[in-house]
């Protein structure tokens, strides 16, 4: 598979990038000032809404159905040898795993009524995983179930390549997945879902931004209520800062690799990547060992930073404010959705761009046809037109974190000072993860190698 980054030419900058990070900077802390000018808005609770008409709930379940049986037939069935032959990858790690959550962006709350693992785990009980209450163990376990599904989705595309390169390992996990989803969900009901299906968390955090959510409500009916909060109500748990970190260092994880800080740690490594002490040349079929071990680290390094420093800064807003920092850090958490988001979008762009319409256009077609498809494509995009989009989607999304941060700190400190000196404290990790995010975005498009 092509690099998440699909190379569309290199360009210089109009501009030193040094200037892009300090107005995307300018702009996010221009924000931080303008939610103090605006007078404040009561957090109004979601209404009931209006009731989605069956049909519409029946078309989503549909289509929730139709998929995840394209993806297992398709990847176990259709054409293999090249990731770009087989549509159930293409739809898979080209386009659900941006997708999915951007569309939740607009309107929350779909996966969770589309859900195909809850309607079998549904139709397996006969309505009885809908009609049971939420097991002690859930609470236990927390959001760490969906922590390490995550990763092991991180780590199967990033790390292991062989899972996105070979389409039946995708079609025969899909059903494994399938089959662990419906057996949790008939034994502990549907609260399993929202904390052990991987799917489901992400589009759940994803919801929280929605100005347009539909959701069930408690006597079974699905509602539309609408109106952006950002204060949005976010269940908890245990492990969910742990699954907000993961998400966002897993989308930043590959981007991570072309920076000159990896670069010079994979430069200074690769000869233990090729001796034994990290597994040598030695495969297991077709994976060298030694760059899975490279690349696991890799992830793990990036979720280890992300997270050290997220508590680093909910600490700092913590003292500034006079809070208990676990306090915060639950409050402020939620803010690294947008930027999260945001980053997603951006980063998976050109995928999106270039190689989307392969799994139409491509259906019949050669690898060699393919092949001159894919450039066709990239010849067509303007790199100074993709690093402008993306410039702006990141910057928005950080301005929609501080409204977040500053929301939900607001409820949780009361003091006005105090509240101030807490945003203040989360501001500068915004900052820094706004210029830290576009420079790694702006890795392969400036080097001039």
């Amino acid at each position: 598979m092509p690099p998440a980054h699909v190379f569309i030419g290199r360009f210089v900058l109009q501009v030193p990038l040094s200037i892009i990070l300090v107005g995307a900077g300018a702009v996010v802390a221009a924000s931080f000032g303008l939610i103090y000018l605006l007078p404040p808005r009561p957090e109004k609770p979601d209404g009931r809404g209006a009731i989605v008409p069956r049909p519409g709930v029946m078309a989503l379940q549909a289509i929730g159905l139709v998929y995840l049986v394209f993806i297992s037939a398709v990847g176990i069935f259709g054409r293999q040898g090249s990731a770009a032959l087989n549509g159930a990858v293409i739809l898979f790690w080209i386009v659900t795993i941006p997708v999915l959550p951007l569309v939740h962006c607009l309107v929350g709350g779909m996966y969770e009524v589309a859900s195909p693992f809850a309607l079998l785990a549904r139709l397996a009980t006969a309505g009885g995983s809908a009609r049971k209450r939420p097991s002690p163990h859930l609470e236990r376990l927390g959001y760490w179930p969906a922590v390490i599904l995550m990763f092991l989705l991180i780590w199967f595309e990033l790390a292991l390549r062989v899972v996105p390169n070979t389409p039946a390992v995708l079609g025969l996990l899909a059903i494994g997945y399938t089959v662990f989803q419906v057996a949790m969900g008939a034994r502990l009901g549907e609260e399993w879902f929202r904390r052990g299906d991987v799917f489901h968390a992400i589009t759940s955090l994803a919801s929280t931004i929605a100005p347009l959510t539909i959701a069930r409500d408690g006597e079974g009916f699905v509602r539309v209520t609408a109106g952006f909060r950002p204060a949005r109500f976010l269940p908890g748990g245990r492990g969910r800062e742990a699954l907000i970190t993961m998400w966002l260092a897993g989308v930043l994880a590959d981007g991570v690799r072309v920076t000159p800080i990896w670069t010079f740690v994979t430069t200074n490594t690769q000869d233990l990547a090729t001796s034994g002490a990290l597994g040598g040349t030695a495969t297991s079929g077709t994976v060298y060992i030694g760059s899975v071990v490279l690349d696991t680290a890799e992830i793990l390094f990036t979720w280890a930073a992300f997270g050290a420093f997220f508590w680093l800064f909910s600490y700092l807003a913590a003292t500034l404010s006079h809070r208990d920092v676990r306090d915060v850090a639950s409050v402020v958490s939620p803010s690294l959705i947008p930027i999260a988001l945001a980053y997603l979008f951006a980063h998976n762009l050109t995928q999106l761009v270039v190689l989307a319409p392969i799994m139409v256009t491509g259906a019949n077609a050669s690898l060699s046809q393919i092949a001159r498809q894919i450039q066709a494509n990239i010849n067509q995009v303007s790199p100074p037109v993709v690093f402008t989009v993306q410039v702006l989607a990141i910057v928005l999304g950080h301005v929609l974190a501080v409204v977040m941060a500053h929301a939900r700190l607001s409820r949780l400190v009361k003091d006005g000072s105090l509240a101030i000196r807490g945003d203040l404290g989360w501001l500068a990790a915004m900052l820094i993860y706004t210029a830290t995010s576009l420079w790694i975005l702006a890795q392969p498009i400036t080097n001039q190698g």
